[in-house]
């Protein structure tokens, strides 16, 4: 009798290369590892755990619909206007991150680089050289004392084109009064840290950004000093 061989499909010829490679790997608790390579997470067996009841849900990120997401700050970006964001579960990450370009993820540490919206710092200053630099320094000296290692809570908008996020970011405060919200973008402009700027479109709170702006410019506050 003659022997039939059977032709294994491709797709689990594929699974079994991909099983036997990452054997020898160390899988951590969400059943994949972060590949040095080629920077990004892999799955391999993933696990049910599920997201924390204090994570807000989130959905893999769409153009022209705003999402919330929870995280910690962890570094404010030398452009002064862009901050990395830690989220504390893979899950929600994973789901963020997707349609991130590399540059705006970090697969291992599990962070997303936000841009903060209707804000340019570097975008305002008109004079070059020293100043500029001196400048930019004091804008984020500024961001990391409101915002590194707090836990922040940031409305995000996905640009499609860029593969990119920008946010709006609320950060808790205490005053005389109680704990309220700050909106650190709203927060720049009263500081004269940044001109408001509408080119990616008005905010929802218009009138607000533009009071603050009247505001600092009285105040002379910040930039405006200069003018």
């Amino acid at each position: 009798m003659k022997n039939v061989s059977r032709k294994i499909p491709a797709f689990i010829l594929l699974l079994v290369l991909i099983l036997s490679a990452s054997a020898c790997r160390k899988l951590d608790e969400d059943g994949g590892y972060y590949d040095e390579e080629t920077k990004t997470y892999k799955y391999v067996r993933p696990t049910n755990r599920g997201v924390k009841k204090s994570a807000l849900q989130v959905f893999s990120p769409i153009p022209g619909k705003t999402q919330q997401v929870y995280g910690i700050v962890s570094r404010i970006e030398d452009d002064a206007k862009s901050f990395w964001l830690k989220i504390d579960e893979r899950k929600p990450y994973m789901i963020l991150a997707e349609r991130l370009s590399g540059g705006n993820r970090n697969d291992e540490t599990k962070e997303l680089k936000i841009q903060l919206r209707h804000v340019s710092p570097l975008g305002s200053v008109t004079r070059r050289g020293d100043f500029r630099k001196k400048w930019r320094d004091h804008v984020v000296a500024n961001l990391e004392n409101q915002m590194v290692n707090r836990q922040v809570l940031v409305e995000i908008d996905y640009e499609e084109k860029a593969r990119k996020l920008w946010g709006i970011c609320f950060v808790v405060i205490q005053t005389k009064d109680g704990d309220r919200a700050r909106n650190i973008n709203l927060w720049m402009v009263t500081q004269g840290l940044s001109y408001y700027f509408i080119d990616r479109g008005k905010a929802v709170n218009d009138n607000a950004f533009r009071n603050a702006q009247l505001v600092a410019q009285r105040n002379k506050a910040g930039l405006w000093k200069y003018q």
